[in-house]
């Protein structure tokens, strides 16, 4: 049922949104997307790939888990992507993953290049004189000094590698 992917696309990007304004994701939106997986699952009567698809969703939870008590990802974007993992199965996890990295290094470098940048005297006294000669304004100052309490919003890479997974099964169909 494409009326039930497309729902839980949505989902993810209101995820992704949410994420972005309060680097939090309620923990309902994980839980409806699970939910219309097995809702879908359910109506297709795909019983013979539901094991497998909650073997993925649940090991990505496990491994999550751990990921999340180092510190390294926030619980809502564990759970985020574990029930995205539930839709993409054993089929489309290795791209689900592997999309979710190269999202979230393009994030990283979307958040910290400017900073990087700003720290350079040439680049920064260049940025200074675009804003003041060019756009008539003052140039917008860098918050430098939180560099290394950066929180990103994964939730926003965990998104878009789950609408490329969503694009593969609308290929399908």
């Amino acid at each position: 049922m494409p009326v039930l992917m497309m729902s839980a696309g949505g989902l993810v990007l209101v995820a992704a949104l949410w994420d972005v304004f309060s680097r939090r994701i309620p923990n309902l939106l994980p839980l409806i997307i699970a939910a219309l997986y097995l809702l879908q699952a359910t109506i297709a009567g795909d019983w013979s790939n539901l094991p497998w698809h909650l073997l993925c969703g649940m090991g990505v939870l496990v491994v999550g888990i751990m990921i999340f008590a180092l510190g390294w990802l926030g619980g809502g974007d564990v759970k985020l992507l574990a029930a995205i993992a539930l839709w993409a199965g054993p089929d489309h996890l290795v791209l689900l993953l592997l999309m979710t990295c190269l999202a979230g290094g393009a994030l990283a470098l979307v958040y910290v290049l400017p900073i990087i940048l700003s720290r350079n005297p040439a680049i920064s006294n260049g940025i200074d004189w675009f804003f003041v000669k060019i756009l008539k304004k003052p140039a917008p100052l860098l918050q430098t000094g939180t560099a290394l309490g950066l929180q990103l919003p994964y939730g926003v890479a965990i998104a878009a590698a789950g609408c490329v997974v969503f694009y593969q099964f609308f290929k399908v169909l």
